[in-house]
Formats: structure tokens, sequence, C-alpha cells
């Protein structure tokens, strides 16, 4: 079993090189089948769950844009190939013609291939908050812990964006928590 999500989420976690994970009030290693009786859940496991939810959030929204440069960026790529190749005929004899004409080509190349990075990128970080996500809902779900987020997103200022989080909670200690985040683009 891996002990470690669920104390990752613990107030009583203590990790240490000599012993590695070992639990607060125990002082020993976690030993329990599928759920801690001693599991205490308060400001650690609030953050982690509010900033998972708010990362793929965060990404959720900016999947619209990723997607928008993705494609021009990709029509731009193959209108410089087209453009290169196009460029005049092929019994050109002047060397600086047949640099510009490679130029927009290999141009049109790099341009697919940022596109494609950038698409690429997008896809990394999604998948990552979302496993990152579902790591504490597995761990919540034994618990029998349901949530439900909301985010508030303030106006950006100078690049700092600040967002609201609210958590409604159900079988939990707390029913509703509410902070605030701030970070750049």
């Amino acid at each position: 079993m891996n002990f470690s999500r669920h104390c990752d989420l613990c107030e009583n976690q203590i990790t240490s090189l000599e012993k590695g994970l070992t639990c607060n009030l125990t002082n020993k290693k976690p030993d329990f089948n599928n759920t801690c009786s001693k599991i205490t859940l308060d400001k650690k496991f609030q953050e982690k769950l509010e900033i998972a939810n708010l990362e793929l959030e965060i990404i959720r929204r900016n999947q619209k844009s990723t997607h928008l440069t993705f494609y021009s960026t990709i029509i731009i790529g193959f209108l410089l190939i087209l453009l290169g190749y196009f460029f005049s005929d092929w019994n050109i004899h002047s060397l600086f013609l047949w640099s510009v004409k490679i130029g927009m080509i290999v141009a049109g190349f790099s341009f697919l291939g940022i596109a494609y990075s950038k698409l690429n990128k997008f896809r990394r970080e999604n998948k990552k908050a979302e496993l990152e996500k579902n790591k504490i809902d597995q761990v919540l779900k034994k618990y029998g812990i349901e949530y439900y987020p909301s985010f508030d997103f303030k106006e950006k200022i100078h690049g700092t964006q600040e967002v609201i989080v609210k958590v409604e909670f159900k079988n939990w200690t707390k029913r509703q928590t509410e902070n605030p985040y701030k970070f750049d683009y």
C-alpha cells in the first residue's frame, strides 16, 4: 500500500534521511490497512487540495489560447514552407535567392517544431496536474470526504493574478474554506 499519499496530506508526517517516512504520533513507520485512524487533515491537506485544483483550473482556462497558438503557428509554418518552395523557379542562378528560398523553408519547419513543442508542453502540464489531483481524490475517497471547488479570478495586475479559491466539503470537520492565491503568468 502507498502510505505516502495518505501521509503527504497529514499534519503528523515526519520525513528524515535516517528513518524515512514516520508518524509524529507513534514515531514509527506508517502501518495501516486501508485508512489511518490517526490521520489529521488540516492546513497542509487544505493547501495541497486547493493548489492542485487551482493548477488544473488554470491549465484548463489556457486551453483555448494554447490551441489557438498551436493552429496559428502551424498555418504560419506551412505558409512559409509553401512560399519558400514557390518563391521563384528552381532554375535560379543567384546564391542570394537560393538562400532566401531555403531560409523560408527552414523557418517554416522551425514554426512547425515550435507549434508541436507548445502543444506537447500543454499536454504534459495538464497530465501532471490531473495526476496530482487524482492522487488526492483517491485518498479522500477512502475517507469519504467529498469537495466542490470554485474559483474567483480577480483582475490581472502587472502580470500577477489573484484567485480566491473556495472549497465546500462534505464529511469533513470544516464545511467551507476560502483562501487567496497569487501567481504570475
